[in-house]
């Protein structure tokens, strides 16, 4: 994410209250997501925010970059996870690795939004976001799964949508009143195998 991306996507918390951090560009670093986990860790050392209760809210691959920082430092104070658009559950033609993971602390209570705005891309699965799909979107273990929001959004979208604002803020008990027009249907306990379909009604324009 830009600068600019990452201001709107994180509008909701007040600036006292939050910190950023954001991923190398590089591809070389991206692609070690233990590599970006450690140096997450060594700025939130430096920042002396290892004893402090965290709440960690993490866009696309910095989800996979946070599963891999909740198990390499299990000793921290991370109270909440938020994944934004996060391929926790892999890809399609992707066999099960360590790159990607849904294991994480069994007791951490982990809240999903993601995306439906289905395109026909041939490592996605058929209800995706473009860049994600929604089966690992929501590939999180039933005790870990405490909330879901989808929207009829693509990758991009997801990142300036003040619906999706307003939901995080919904779930930092920030107050902040959702629009509208919001589209997000909340379910606790989603089965992305047999409940994905009914998660909110599709939209004229959503293919069948």
């Amino acid at each position: 994410m830009t600068h600019e991306q990452m201001e709107s996507f994180s509008r909701s918390v007040p600036d006292s209250k939050k910190v950023k951090f954001r991923l190398p560009e590089a591809l070389s670093e991206l692609v070690r997501p233990w590599h970006c986990a450690n140096l997450v860790y060594s700025y939130i050392k430096t920042n002396h925010l290892s004893e402090e209760d965290l709440i960690i809210v993490s866009f696309s691959l910095g989800g996979t970059v946070a599963q891999w920082l909740l198990s390499d430092h299990p000793e921290l104070h991370v109270k909440r996870l938020i994944l934004v658009g996060s391929p926790v559950g892999g890809y399609k033609f992707i066999p099960p690795n360590n790159f990607f993971s849904n294991s994480f602390p069994k007791d951490l209570p982990i809240y999903v939004i993601a995306g439906n705005k289905s395109q026909d891309v041939w490592f996605l699965r058929h209800e995706n976001d473009g860049v994600v799909d929604l089966e690992s979107a929501l590939d999180i273990p039933d005790n870990n799964l405490k909330d879901t929001a989808v929207f009829y959004a693509n990758h991009t979208e997801l990142e300036e949508m003040p619906e999706v604002q307003a939901q995080i803020s919904t779930w930092l008990n920030l107050h902040q009143e959702p629009e509208p027009n919001v589209l997000a249907v909340n379910n606790g306990h989603l089965n992305p195998s047999t409940d994905v379909d009914r998660i909110h009604p599709l939209p004229p324009e959503y293919p069948n």
